[in-house]
C-alpha cells in the first residue's frame, strides 16, 4: 500500500501538446497608408497648406514694398515711367511752376520791364502767364534731357535714402534729421528751358524746389521700419515655403496630391494678390486724396508703383501652374499613369540623356525669364533643386511601375533608328533617281539640239554638194545642154532645190 501511494506521489513529467495541423498565424502589415491611419495626418497636412497660403499672400506684399521702397533699381525704374506719365507730368509742371513763383516775385520782375503807364498791370500780366509757363514747363518736361535729370535726381535720391548718411550731398541731405529730396536742377533747368531771362534764374533759390520725405522726429521710425520690412519679407517668404515643404512630407501615400493642393494654394494667393491690389489702390487713393483734380495722378501713380506687386503675384501664380503639373504627373489617375508610361522608355533606359534634356529645358527657361524671380539666384538654386528632384522621383516611380521598359526602351529605340533610317534610304534613293532621270533628259535634249544645229549648218552644205554632183552627172551623160547645167548650178548656189 506504500507503494501504491508512492507511486501516486510520485511527479509524472509533463506532457508535451500534439503538435497542431494548423499553419502558424502569420501577422501581414496593414495596406492602409499614413495618410489613411491618421486623421490627424490629413487635418495637418490642410492646416499647413492654408497657413502656408497665408503666409504666401503676406510674403508677396512684404517683398513689394522692401523692392519697391528699398531697392534703388526698381525705385528708379518707377520714377522714370512716372514722369513719362501725362497727367502726373501736369501736376509735376504745376508744383514747379508753383516754386517758381513762390521763390521769384514774377510781378515786379515783369513791372521793371513795362512802362510806366503799363505797370499796374503786371500783376494781371504774371497771372496770365502762369498758365503759359505751365504748359511750356510741361513741354520742357517733356524733353529726354529733363526726364534724364528726373530719374537721375530719384536715382541718386533714393541711393543715399537707403544708406541714411548723415550730411547727405546736394540731392539729399539729413541735417538735423530730416531727409529731402532737392528738384532745384530740375527747377533751372525747366525755369531755363522755358525762356525765363538768366537773371530771373538766378534769382532762384538753392532750397527751392525741396521735398522733405522724413523728418527729423521720424527718422528713427523709419529705420526701425525699414529694418523690420526687410526681416519680414524674408521670414514670411521662408515660413510659407517650409510649410508647403512639410505639408507635402507629412502627406506619404497621398504626396502627388498634396503637391496639387499646394499648387492651387499658390494660384489662390496670387489671384488675392491681384485683387487686393485693386482694392487697395481705391482705398489709399481716396484716403490720401480729397482734390478731385489730383485723382487721375494718384490713380496713375499707384498703377506705376504696383506693377511690381502684380508681376510678384503673377510668378507666384506661375509656380502654383508649374507645381500643379509636377503633382498631377506624378499622381494615381489613370491619365498620369499613361503619360510616365510614355516617358517611361526614355526615363529607364537612358537616365543620362533625360538629366540633360531637363536641363536644357531649365535653361531656356532661365533665360527666357517669364517671371521677375527667374533672375534672383535664391529662385534660380531653389528652381533647379526642385526640378531635378522631382524628376529623380519620377524616373523611379516609372522604374517601380514600368520595370521591363529599360531593356525595351533600346530595342523601340533601335527599332525607331532602323525606321528612320529606311526612310532617308528611301528618300535617297528617291532623290538619286529623280537626278539620273532629269540628268538624261537633259542629255537627250542636248543631243537633240546639238542635231538639229548640224543640220541646220552642215547638212545644207552637204545637201548643195549631192545636187551639184548630180548635175554633173546629167550633164555627162547628154541629159542636160551646159545653158541648163549653169542655170541649175546657178539656182543651187543660190539656195534652191
Amino acid at each position: 500500500m506504500t507503494s501504491d501511494s508512492e507511486d501516486k506521489t510520485t511527479e509524472q513529467p509533463p506532457r508535451t501538446k500534439p503538435a497542431s495541423d494548423d499553419p502558424p498565424t502569420v501577422v501581414t502589415p496593414s495596406a492602409e497608408t499614413p495618410w489613411q491611419r491618421s486623421r490627424g495626418r490629413r487635418i495637418s497636412v490642410h492646416l499647413l497648406v492654408i497657413f502656408a497660403t497665408i503666409f504666401t499672400i503676406l510674403a508677396v506684399f512684404a517683398n513689394w514694398t522692401r523692392q519697391q521702397l528699398l531697392d534703388t533699381p526698381p525705385w528708379t525704374k518707377a520714377s522714370s515711367e512716372l514722369i513719362a506719365n501725362p497727367a502726373i507730368r501736369d501736376q509735376v509742371a504745376i508744383y514747379l511752376v508753383d516754386q517758381l513763383y513762390t521763390n521769384v516775385d514774377v510781378p515786379a520782375e515783369i513791372k521793371s520791364v513795362l512802362p510806366k503807364d503799363l505797370q499796374p498791370l503786371a500783376p494781371v500780366a504774371a497771372a496770365g502767364a502762369r498758365d503759359l509757363i505751365t504748359q511750356a514747363a510741361n513741354a520742357a518736361l517733356e524733353q529726354p534731357a529733363v526726364q534724364s535729370i528726373w530719374t537721375d535726381v530719384n536715382r541718386l535720391a533714393h541711393e543715399e535714402l537707403v544708406k541714411v548718411i548723415d550730411g547727405g550731398n546736394s540731392y539729399v541731405s539729413t541735417t538735423n534729421g530730416d531727409i529731402t529730396v532737392n528738384l532745384g536742377l530740375i527747377l533751372n533747368k525747366v525755369a531755363a528751358n522755358v525762356g525765363l531771362p538768366s537773371n530771373i534764374v538766378a534769382k532762384i533759390p538753392v532750397t527751392a524746389g525741396q521735398v522733405t520725405v522724413v523728418q527729423s522726429n521720424e527718422l528713427k521710425q523709419v529705420q526701425q521700419a525699414a529694418k523690420a520690412l526687410k526681416a519680414s519679407s524674408v521670414i514670411l517668404s521662408v515660413l510659407a515655403f517650409l510649410f508647403f515643404v512639410f505639408a507635402v512630407a507629412l502627406a506619404a501615400g497621398r504626396r502627388a496630391n498634396t503637391l496639387v493642393e499646394v499648387g492651387a494654394g499658390m494660384i489662390v494667393a496670387g489671384l488675392a494678390v491681384v485683387l487686393l491690389r485693386g482694392a487697395a489702390g481705391d482705398a489709399i487713393v481716396n484716403a490720401l486724396v480729397t482734390d478731385l483734380s489730383l485723382q487721375p495722378a494718384a490713380d496713375a501713380a499707384w498703377e506705376i508703383e504696383s506693377t511690381l506687386l502684380e508681376q510678384l503675384a503673377t510668378q507666384v501664380i506661375v509656380i502654383g501652374v508649374m507645381l500643379i503639373i509636377a503633382g498631377l504627373l506624378g499622381g494615381p489617375a489613370k491619365a498620369s499613369k499613361a503619360v510616365r508610361g510614355w516617358f517611361a522608355p526614355v526615363l529607364n533606359g537612358y537616365p543620362e540623356a533625360s538629366y540633360v534634356g531637363v536641363a536644357l529645358l531649365v535653361l531656356l527657361f532661365l533665360i527666357w525669364s517669364p517671371i521677375p524671380a527667374a533672375s534672383r539666384a535664391s529662385f534660380i538654386i531653389i528652381f533647379i533643386i526642385l526640378v531635378f528632384l522631382g524628376l529623380y522621383m519620377l524616373r523611379r516611380e516609372t522604374l517601380r511601375e514600368f520595370p521591363g521598359s529599360a531593356g525595351a526602351s533600346g530595342d523601340s529605340l533601335r527599332a525607331g533608328t532602323a525606321k528612320i533610317g529606311a526612310i532617308f534610304s528611301r528618300a535617297g534613293a528617291a532623290v538619286k533617281e529623280t537626278t539620273s532621270k532629269a540628268a538624261h533628259d537633259v542629255k537627250e535634249r542636248t543631243a537633240s539640239h546639238k542635231e538639229k544645229t548640224t543640220a541646220s549648218t552642215g547638212g545644207g552644205e552637204s545637201q548643195k554638194m549631192a545636187d551639184l554632183e548630180r548635175l554633173v552627172a546629167l550633164r555627162d551623160s547628154g541629159a542636160l545642154t551646159d545653158e541648163e547645167f549653169a542655170a541649175e548650178k546657178a539656182k543651187i548656189l543660190a539656195g534652191g532645190s
